[in-house]
């Protein structure tokens, strides 16, 4: 399987930034398309990917305002997906949302199918809030503009009085009978993206929340049933232990690695990374993105190489586990922290 070559200028030096996981208002993201460009210019970025929650409404201006700053924006999406009884979160890149060919269908199709599921689930969210006695007078200025998805209602149900922040906000959906979380089977949305030449990365695979940590037994049994392509080695709370392990994993299974900070706002959790280009550099270049050699005979990484690398904690977790902060165990991480709640009921 081959993917579309995206246009891209000169060559990637092997230690220019790149940052392949980033969200924005799209889903449950703070960050606008203008103020992420902005902030990729200013610190140097040639590379960045899109991937919001289920959704790619913000890819094409952030491709064009990149494109006019010139930093080269990867078409992506962060699907949520179930397999084997729990969830995947799955980065797919290289598919533009403005295809209409038939290879695209099928992942256009999935795209729109969590979507629907996604807007009724928090219709009857609001509905069952409401029926309550929990008015959402707040909620139009929340949604501004955008489609109603439960990360709305619970964002408004707390700005509202309802709820002290999303984690309490959540429960008490679910205490009233409702939901808030949509998925769909791991290999429909991997065999829809392969058909339109898409590549699928297991996003934060050592992350050890509501997600929950990738095992290297996990990843074999998902193998030999589902084609994924990679891993999202590099990661934002990663030790440099827990890159080594998904490094080594990914590649003595022939999986592409994938550099992700996951940074939905300024500084929430964190903001863009500035990973390295040759840390990734098979991905990037079945994107279509050449990166030059790493000069010397030195590693293209090794421990030490990466000055954000996490701490080991006393107890570190097995399997290549990394614990996230403990208010992150309902939606994704950043949508339950308690500085997240606090920015949306902030006046």
């Amino acid at each position: 399987m081959s993917v579309a070559p995206q246009p891209t200028g000169q060559p990637l030096a092997a230690t220019d930034p790149v940052d392949l996981h980033l969200h924005t208002l799209a889903s449950d993201g703070f960050w606008t398309p203008a103020a992420l460009i902005d902030h990729l210019a200013e610190h140097g970025f040639r590379v960045a990917a899109v991937c919001d929650h289920d959704s790619q409404r913000s890819v094409l201006e952030a491709t064009r305002l990149g494109a006019e700053r010139g930093i080269q924006v990867v078409a992506g999406v962060e699907m949520t997906t179930r397999w084997a009884d729990r969830q995947w979160h799955l980065l797919v890149y290289g598919i533009a949302p403005d295809r209409t060919d038939e290879a695209a269908a099928p992942f256009q199709a999935a795209l729109a199918e969590i979507d629907a599921a996604l807007r009724a689930l928090a219709e009857d969210a609001r509905k069952k809030l409401e029926a309550s006695g929990r008015a959402l007078r707040s909620l139009d200025e929340v949604l501004a503009g955008r489609p109603m998805w439960p990360f709305h209602v619970l964002a408004t149900a707390i700005k509202d009085g309802h709820a002290k922040d999303l984690k309490t906000a959540a429960e008490l959906v679910t205490e009233l009978g409702g939901s808030f979380s949509a998925d769909l089977p791991l290999a429909l949305v991997v065999d829809a993206a392969h058909q339109a030449g898409g590549l699928c990365v297991i996003a934060h695979p050592g992350r050890a929340d509501s997600v929950g940590v990738v095992t290297e037994a996990d990843l074999d049994r998902m193998l030999a049933e589902i084609p994924v392509d990679g891993l999202e080695a590099h990661y934002r709370s990663y030790t440099d232990e827990q890159t080594a392990f998904y490094r080594n994993l990914a590649t003595r299974r022939g999986l592409l690695i994938s550099c992700g900070s996951d940074s939905h706002a300024p500084n929430q959790p964190v903001d863009p990374r500035p990973w390295r280009a040759a840390w990734c550099e098979e991905l990037l270049a079945r994107l279509g993105i050449t990166v030059a050699p790493v000069e010397g005979d030195g590693p293209v990484w090794a421990p030490g190489m990466d000055p954000n690398a996490a701490v080991p904690t006393p107890e570190p977790a097995t399997d290549g586990a990394t614990a996230e902060p403990a208010g992150e165990q309902i939606l994704e991480a950043e949508a339950e922290m308690e500085h997240r709640a606090a920015a949306i009921v902030a006046p």
